[in-house]
């Protein structure tokens, strides 16, 4: 599937303009309260920023290559799920460490691992995501991706990157006393 492919045009993912996010955590407590545990979760930057990290549903999804058991799949319309029945919980959760944007969680719980599915049950009610109806400064969109393209601004996409930093840190490996 490529970005001028009408199904993915009509795909619909959520998109958080981390330039608008005030980092109130209601994103957070709408998932809590919908799922009885947070599918998005709050992360605290380096530099004090606090943001939502969530699952992008990627169209090309490295979650759903990485998983032995095929627990992780795209739904028809286009939203990555997650079948706790046939997640195992893996030692190596491949899945969190293939997910770019660190969109899959460990619960601690009896299910291993969370993400987020758009609020599947909502939605099929004809309801948008809890997250989007709840966010406070209007920063969380369910939108195409095209839709989600066009909403990148250049505020955004510095915002968006201090969190990437933070999610996935470029880390410089200490030299090796061998090769001194």
């Amino acid at each position: 599937m490529t970005a001028d492919d009408p199904k993915s045009q009509s795909e619909k993912i959520l998109f958080i303009d981390y330039a608008r996010c005030i980092g109130c955590e209601s994103c957070e407590a709408a998932c809590r309260f919908v799922h009885g545990q947070p599918r998005i979760n709050m992360t605290r930057t380096a530099g004090g920023i606090m943001a939502p990290v969530y699952c992008r549903h990627c169209e090309s999804a490295a979650c759903v290559k990485s998983c032995p058991r095929g627990a992780l799949m795209r739904s028809a319309d286009g939203c990555v799920l997650l079948n706790t029945v046939l997640c195992a919980g893996c030692e190596t959760k491949s899945c969190i460490l293939a997910c770019p944007f660190g969109g899959i969680f460990c619960t601690g719980l009896e299910d291993a691992v969370a993400k987020c599915d758009l609020c599947q049950r909502r939605r099929g009610m004809g309801m948008p995501p809890a997250c989007v109806e709840l966010c406070p400064c209007g920063a969380i969109h369910f939108v195409t991706r095209a839709e989600a393209r066009a909403l990148c601004t250049p505020e955004y996409e510095a915002a968006h990157k201090k969190v990437m930093d933070h999610v996935r840190p470029v880390i410089t490996p200490l030299p090796r006393k061998d090769k001194a």
